[in-house]
């Protein structure tokens, strides 16, 4: 077993919208000297969003199947009622999770409403690893980096840059322009 208490202890502050101290590559190689061989496969399987046994991905795996469940169900009422959504089942369900994801989704603004949807995940990891001097607080710490990481590259220019691809990719004008080599 890894010294989980001494890898936390090393581990900044960190809250939604900072500006992260350093890259997810950067912490598993800074924790890797440290960690067993099972704890790397499940920051991998974590930071990947791919199941595996540990307790602590297990739940943070169905809370985001919840999360994808309430979702579908608000987009499914707001095509109309001749829309039907099937759940995917999961361990569990989390009230307090679900009404803020649900809180999320009705906000107008979609960029008001993925902040909002990551500071659930940001609440949920807390909740998931509160009280744990154990892996729970290290992989708690991936997510909000990973989280902050990706608010980290979102730009004005990136998301202007990004619409004007999917106009040019399918505007035949554009394409007759630039033959493909």
């Amino acid at each position: 077993m890894s010294n989980a208490v001494y890898i936390t202890a090393s581990l900044p502050f960190l809250k939604f919208g900072d500006t992260p101290p350093f890259s997810i590559a950067d912490l598993r190689n800074r924790c890797s000297a440290v960690m067993t061989e099972e704890e790397l496969a499940t920051f991998d399987a974590l930071v990947n969003g791919e199941e595996c046994d540990d307790p602590f991905v297990s739940a943070y795996m169905a809370h985001e199947i919840q999360l994808k469940n309430v979702v579908g169900h608000a987009r499914a009422a707001a095509w109309g009622p001749e829309v039907r959504f099937t759940e995917r089942q999961f361990p569990g369900y989390d009230v307090t999770f679900a009404k803020m994801v649900s809180d999320a989704f009705a906000k107008p603004n979609p960029l008001d409403r993925e902040q909002d949807l990551d500071r659930a995940r940001f609440w949920l990891v807390d909740e998931l690893a509160r009280g744990e001097d154990s892996m729970a607080a290290v992989y708690a710490f991936a997510i909000k980096l990973k989280i902050c990481e990706r608010w980290s590259r979102i730009s004005a220019e990136a998301g202007n840059a990004a619409v004007l691809k999917v106009i040019n990719d399918n505007d035949p004008a554009y394409k007759q322009e630039r033959p493909e080599v």
